[in-house]
């Protein structure tokens, strides 16, 4: 009977810890609950983010510099016949020949001229070297132009130039037909002094003369000479001209 109270005394404190117990697992079950909860909000959070960010696209243009140095290493004359051009066409391995080229060596070897790779009979129109040959026309018609320009100036330097020394050259015979007459006066005229003084403004005013004819027979031969250098320029442009022009076919 003792045994049997003392259970039923101890029964109520067991029954106390263990609600103790199971309040203290819910607890626990709670945290780790609100735990995974948040950690499933941050993770959310971050994938969101991460949605949200723009993607930022990398787009390379080319400079003009950078076209111009890719045309540059362009070829203009095929590999096979070694002239200019005459309809180009680029293999896989892009290699570039004549259409009439490239065809008439397939026949013999379907491997690439340059590389010996296989060409399987594949040869594209070559847009690049198509501009590359109009770019270059429109150079060699725009120093011809220039060269036109240099000579047609070189021509108006040369005429006024001879314009200006004919005229020196008047205004010296004028000087010397003065000078005739006012030796004829001196001779004549000795007697009378102030008759002299007519003649020492007319020979004053052939000293201005006879340094302006100077004047512009210098002003001539400097004329002169930079038409003559304007010339030699307009030689050079030329055949710097005529190069660029041998570079591509223009019968086509």
């Amino acid at each position: 009977m003792s045994d049997s109270g003392e259970a039923k005394k101890s029964h109520p404190a067991v029954e106390q810890d263990f609600k103790s117990q199971e309040g203290q697992t819910t607890q626990n079950s709670n945290k780790r609950t609100l735990d995974e909860a948040s950690k499933n909000e941050t993770s959310g959070l971050e994938t969101l983010k991460k949605m949200a960010k723009p993607t930022a696209r990398k787009i390379e243009f080319k400079t003009t510099e950078e076209e111009e140095e890719e045309e540059d290493a362009l070829p203009l004359e095929c590999s096979i016949c070694r002239n200019p051009f005459l309809n180009p066409v680029v293999t896989n391995c892009n290699h570039y020949f004549c259409n009439l080229c490239a065809l008439m060596h397939h026949e013999k070897n379907t491997n690439c001229f340059v590389c010996n790779q296989p060409t399987l009979g594949v040869f594209n129109t070559a847009v690049d070297i198509k501009k590359k040959i109009v770019n270059v026309r429109q150079k060699a018609r725009a120093m011809v132009k220039e060269v036109s320009t240099i000579l047609a100036k070189a021509l108006v330097i040369r005429k006024d130039a001879d314009a200006m020394a004919a005229q020196s050259a008047g205004m010296v015979e004028d000087v010397e037909t003065v000078m005739g007459i006012v030796d004829a006066h001196g001779e004549t005229s000795a007697e009378d002094p102030t008759s002299w003084d007519e003649i020492v403004d007319l020979v004053e005013s052939m000293e201005v003369v006879a340094a302006k004819a100077k004047e512009m027979a210098e002003k001539a031969a400097e004329m002169v000479k930079e038409a003559n250098d304007t010339t030699e320029t307009a030689k050079r442009e030329m055949a710097k001209a005529l190069g660029v022009m041998r570079k591509v076919k223009w019968n086509v």
